[in-house]
């Protein structure tokens, strides 16, 4: 039966179905906009192929292995990963250890992978910040103690793949899925925050909440570090010129709603001592100087903060 378009039922069933569809087409057109602004993202990560930039499930990265556990770098881009990794690797290798990358942890295809693992040593120890062709994506790099023991994994990803405040909704790529879930390693997560970091309370909120995600997907029985970057900008010092803790742990409770919640000790006797069920460490890697040709001189901070972090990763590895 055709319809009538003078009835007055008939209109509004064809107004909801123009709605719905204006509906559709709008979240279409969103969904369409996220997806050219990941691509425009990932599109600067070194490394990565056409089609993985294309298609960030189809990364590919292989723990090759199965028993040494994984600290996990969880940081937005700019949060200071690899600079952590590079001040680590300066003061254990000056301790005796060796820090040496996994070739195997990218495919062979990916040159610029294979180029920073050769040229790791190098950049860890140069007397300028990485820019440019010498910035770090990906890294897996083993830490392996004087005596010769394999110690712990410690994995880098781009930041882009855990939050990029210009597409806070963007899901989590399949190989960062694959680490929380299908690697059988024994996990610490390092999550990475910062005083003030974003530039707004409402950066801050949206990786706050990109924190809470990552949460939810991880194991019960992964461990758990929250590190202050960039303490050396900090307003809380003892003075003794050490970071005050308990402010700054405060500091970081109020910019990032809920974070620590998932991690409230429930216990009626530990908990008057030990009020939450993960570590707390502040970081600073040191101090950049940027020059006339666009790089930056870095001065490495003293060992009192690497060698606070290394204690805690190896309380929890």
């Amino acid at each position: 039966m055709p319809f009538n378009f003078n009835d007055p039922g008939n209109t509004v069933e064809i107004q909801q179905e123009q709605q719905t569809q204006q509906y559709q087409n709008a979240d279409n057109q969103v969904g369409q906009t996220s997806t050219d602004a990941a691509q425009a993202a990932d599109s600067k990560i070194k490394g990565l192929s056409d089609t993985e930039i294309k298609n960030p499930d189809t990364i590919i990265v292989t723990v090759s292995d199965p028993k040494t556990p994984i600290v996990v770098l969880f940081g937005a881009k700019t949060s200071g990963k690899t600079m952590t990794l590079i001040r680590l690797t300066k003061y254990l290798e000056g301790m005796g250890y060796n820090v040496v990358p996994d070739p195997i942890f990218r495919p062979d295809t990916d040159m610029y992978y294979q180029r920073m693992c050769k040229e790791f040593g190098t950049l860890a120890h140069s007397d300028y910040a990485p820019v440019g062709n010498d910035v770090m994506s990906f890294m897996l790099v083993k830490v392996i103690s004087p005596s010769g023991r394999t110690l712990c994994q410690i994995l880098e990803a781009p930041g882009e793949h855990y939050f990029d405040s210009d597409i806070p909704d963007r899901l989590f790529p399949a190989y960062i899925e694959n680490i929380s879930h299908a690697i059988k390693n024994r996990k610490t997560w390092m999550f990475i925050v910062e005083e003030n970091w974003g530039g707004s309370q409402t950066v801050r909120d949206l990786y706050a909440k990109k924190i809470q995600d990552m949460q939810r997907r991880i194991k019960p029985m992964d461990r758990i570090i929250f590190t202050c970057h960039k303490v050396d900008k900090s307003n809380h010092f003892r003075p003794d010129g050490r970071p005050n803790i308990s402010a700054i742990f405060q500091n970081i409770k109020n910019q990032y709603p809920h974070i620590f919640d998932r991690y409230v000790n429930r216990n009626p006797i530990t908990r008057w001592f030990s009020p939450y069920n993960f570590d707390f460490v502040t970081f600073s890697a040191g101090t950049f100087n940027p020059t006339g040709d666009g790089r930056q001189v870095y001065t490495p901070g003293e060992d009192f903060y690497p060698e606070q972090l290394w204690r805690v990763i190896k309380k929890n590895i």
